[in-house]
């Protein structure tokens, strides 16, 4: 189909989604959103490469923070490309097993189940998720994170593993920059570049650019928000 990578995308997309609220990386973080508080973050993207047609593709998500240092969430995605278009969604969450603080790495894991649904078909239950990710402060302003993880893709009946490095730097009060690469062990790996800016307490912006070192390279630009309530 047209939108065949952009849907895989998606669907990724919202299984991570599901499971973190950390726009702009794709490479999830070790942190967990407090309990009682919930955030909404959707993003718009285009994904294009030569002699395809552009992908553009949307996502809604919410998280909110429940006991016992996790975090619960949804998504809903649409992605389309020429005449036609699909659908993924997703819920999942995140749990902390080590806290994330100064002097001290957190740990967490990352879960998600997804469906999908092709262009003129229903919706069928499609993917599975689970994620190890490692977060650390390695200097004022600088955090790591680590991502190794595994899913489970129904249509293919096929498993893969999945990893992500990125960086975070704090340039000035509300203002981060990040640098991430990521992917698996079935495709070529994307390398990506973000920015967020901390409107106030509960609002802030966001935008990314991605490359995957493919033949013919594919890029990918998004932009989105998050509200905290």
């Amino acid at each position: 189909m047209p939108c065949h990578r952009a849907t895989a995308l998606l669907l990724a997309a919202g299984l991570a989604g599901a499971a973190q609220a950390n726009r702009p990386l794709n490479t999830d973080t070790a942190d967990t959103i407090t309990d009682g508080r919930c955030q909404f973050e959707p993003f718009a993207a285009s994904s294009r490469s030569d002699g395809a047609p552009n992908e553009r593709f949307w996502l809604l998500q919410l998280n909110c923070g429940v006991a016992a240092h996790s975090q619960l969430g949804g998504s809903l995605s649409r992605a389309s490309a020429d005449d036609t278009s699909e659908h993924a969604a997703a819920v999942g969450g995140k749990t902390s097993v080590i806290e994330l603080k100064p002097g001290q790495t957190g740990l967490a894991l990352g879960y998600g189940l997804g469906a999908v649904k092709p262009s003129g078909g229903s919706w069928s239950g499609e993917g599975l998720l689970l994620n190890g990710i490692a977060s650390r402060e390695i200097a004022e302003g600088w955090l790591v994170h680590a991502n190794l993880g595994w899913t489970r893709s129904r249509s293919a009946r096929r498993s893969s593993t999945t990893w992500g490095l990125a960086t975070e730097y704090t340039v000035a009060p509300g203002w981060v920059l990040s640098a991430e690469t990521y992917g698996d062990d079935r495709e070529r790996p994307w390398a990506g570049v973000g920015a967020l800016w901390q409107v106030n307490e509960r609002f802030s912006v966001n935008a990314s650019y991605g490359v995957q070192s493919s033949s013919p390279r594919v890029r990918q630009a998004s932009v989105g928000f998050l509200i905290e309530f």
